[in-house]
Formats: structure tokens, C-alpha cells, sequence
């Protein structure tokens, strides 16, 4: 009787079949749910404030939310496939569309009560004030 690795093509093939089998079951899978998009996001800082960029191409301004609590900017919205390409039968398709959320926590830093943004180009740009660092402060010490 022979064991397995006697036949190390027929192992080779067997070990192929499963393979390809496995990859064509990936490509089965269904896509993420929009739900889970998160587009991509920079936090940048100058002298006086915190600079957040969040990419959202095809977004209009009537379809994001900017609410800022507790030192944590959420944002959250929907893209949607513009009227005339809707009608269109899509024959490939690479761009997010459907509903997105996005949360970032705020340096300590960060003043709340100077908060402002614009949507332009397909970025949503968040600018939030800093507070002044404080100084080096000596404290006397009495008797």
C-alpha cells in the first residue's frame, strides 16, 4: 500500500484544486456593506489649529453631518451615484458609494468652541481651534 507522499504530483494537484476552489469561493463572497466604509482621513496640527481632511468624492453638502462631542469629531453621510450614470448599467465599478461614518478623537488640546468646516472638491476640511499652551508657571512656596 502506498502512503500520500508516494505521489507528490498527485499531492501537488489535490493541494491546486483545493486552492483554486478556495480562491473562487473568496471571489463569491459578497461585497462590504457600505455601512463599513470609512473614508480616508488626515489630522494635521498648525501653531493655532487642528486641520481634519477627510476625503469624500461625489459627497454634497446636504448629505454629510459634522457633530463634534466630548473632544471626538464623528462625521457621517452618504455618497450616491450621480442622476445621469445611475440610468447606466455599470460594468465596473472601484468607487465607494452608499453610506459612510468616520470618528476621530481631538487632542486635549483642542477648543471645541472654535470649530468651523467647508466641503470643497470632494474634501471635507474640519478646522478646530487650539487652546495656547500654558507656560511654565513657578509656584512659591510659603511657610
Amino acid at each position: 500500500m502506498r502512503s500520500p507522499t508516494d505521489r507528490p504530483l498527485d499531492e501537488m494537484q489535490t493541494l491546486m484544486r483545493r486552492m483554486r476552489e478556495a480562491m473562487q469561493l473568496q471571489r463569491r463572497r459578497p461585497v462590504a456593506p457600505a455601512a463599513a466604509w470609512r473614508p480616508p482621513m488626515d489630522l494635521q496640527a498648525t501653531d493655532d489649529a487642528y486641520l481634519v481632511r477627510i476625503d469624500l468624492p461625489g459627497a454634497r453638502r446636504e448629505d454629510v453631518a459634522a457633530v463634534a462631542e466630548d473632544g471626538v469629531l464623528h462625521v457621517r453621510g452618504e455618497t450616491r451615484m450621480p442622476e445621469p450614470m445611475a440610468q447606466a448599467r455599470r460594468l465596473r465599478g472601484e468607487r465607494w458609494l452608499g453610506r459612510f461614518a468616520r470618528s476621530v478623537r481631538l487632542p486635549s488640546d483642542a477648543d471645541m468652541s472654535e470649530i468651523s468646516a467647508t466641503l470643497a472638491d470632494g474634501v471635507l476640511t474640519v478646522q478646530v481651534g487650539r487652546r495656547p499652551a500654558g507656560g511654565r508657571i513657578q509656584i512659591a512656596i510659603g511657610q
